[in-house]
């Protein structure tokens, strides 16, 4: 089974996040920030990271850092939530190592469009 991590601080998107995946054959993990969201990839060691990028504790952009600097997790993709559209932060995502980028708001099918990528045989 694949392995999917949710870190989202609000907590309506989250439910409305697993709520959309929960149809899916992929095990759903959240947390509410990136402080957390760091200890559990560490446990669980998912498949690919779903991450919004203004969070309390610890952004986006320092968990990804994070995550690249720790070889055990470095290689796990992750995709940056934000709602903004601004070329430049959307760069920014991306000189942090994502993997991708999901513009909120988004449809439920456009998550498990963007998930379902990362699992393609």
């Amino acid at each position: 089974m694949t392995k999917v991590v949710i870190c989202e601080d609000d907590p309506m998107i989250r439910k409305l996040m697993r709520t959309a995946l929960r149809s899916t054959s992929h095990e759903v993990h959240l947390a509410e920030d990136g402080k957390r969201c760091l200890a559990l990839i560490d446990e669980v060691r998912p498949d690919v990271v779903f991450s919004d990028v203004m969070m309390p504790e610890m952004d986006g952009f320092s968990l990804a850092d994070a995550m690249r600097a720790t070889p055990s997790l470095a290689q796990i993709p992750i995709v940056f939530m934000t709602a903004s559209v601004r070329r430049e932060q959307i760069e920014e995502c991306f000189r942090h190592g994502a993997a991708g980028h999901l513009t909120k708001p988004f449809t439920m099918s456009e998550l498990r469009a963007r998930v379902a990528h990362f699992f393609k045989s």
